[in-house]
């Protein structure tokens, strides 16, 4: 009977979440910051790694206007349920994580960009500590030369959950923002101290776009910086990243 019961949970959550989180979107408006030289890089297919917190990443589907992204997941049972939502937004997986399985993801994310794919990851995913970047999407980018692009997620109205993550959930209704930060490139040839370098330089990338996401609505539209363009009910294609 449990196994009948987790089956039929398996089938449904997914479900019920992604539908959830797209009419959730659609009472949205959303305003997308810096965004011109991301598109137009995807527009080129060039390809990216794109880098977001944990906490931030259940909106995350709406900020990127790609063809095809790769999302890593972890093996944890929660993160099968990821897995099947984020199909719904036309987004692939692969299982893994920094604490198990970590090889096998790695292969299955090299494996996209040789494909032509783009692939995200939440570089303090999928235990923390949070808001601190992990190695991995630096050793990525050394491995792939792809650049990694830093994103953060701020609304108007939201709930901030007591997770490990600070999970932030945006109210219906409420206004959301996207910012862009910029790419940040790893040598092939880094050592240890290169590497280290750059995965301070995207931590510290990811919380000031955060700290800037989180401003955002509280600026009056004088002040609001770089060039933002609103789209209203979500009109950008998914993405996705390192998650539980």
């Amino acid at each position: 009977m449990k196994k009948v019961l987790d089956g039929i949970a398996l089938a449904l959550i997914p479900f019920v979440a992604a539908l959830l989180i797209k009419l959730l979107a659609a009472t949205m408006r959303f305003t997308y910051v810096n965004f011109d030289s991301y598109r137009e890089r995807l527009e080129g297919d060039g390809q990216i790694i794109l880098a977001f917190w944990h906490g931030r990443l259940m909106m995350m589907p709406y900020s990127y206007p790609g063809n095809g992204i790769t999302v890593l997941v972890s093996l944890h049972r929660d993160g099968e349920l990821v897995a099947r939502t984020v199909r719904y937004f036309g987004i692939k997986s692969v299982r893994g994580s920094s604490t198990r399985g970590w090889f096998a993801g790695i292969k299955g994310l090299l494996k996209s960009v040789h494909a032509g794919g783009d692939i995200a990851i939440t570089p303090d995913g999928p235990k923390g500590p949070a808001l601190r970047a992990q190695m991995g999407a630096v050793q990525i980018a050394a491995r792939t030369a792809l650049p990694i692009i830093p994103m953060a997620f701020g609304a108007s109205k939201k709930k901030t959950f007591k997770s490990w993550d600070s999970f932030l959930v945006p109210l219906p209704f409420s206004k959301g923002v996207f910012i862009s930060g910029e790419p940040i490139t790893v040598s092939r040839d880094a050592g240890a101290g290169g590497l280290e370098k750059k995965r301070l330089e995207l931590e510290g990338a990811l919380n000031e776009l955060t700290r800037q996401a989180d401003g955002f609505f509280k600026q009056t539209p004088s002040r609001t910086a770089g060039g933002p363009s609103q789209t209203a009910g979500g009109a950008a294609r998914p993405a996705g990243g390192t998650v539980k």
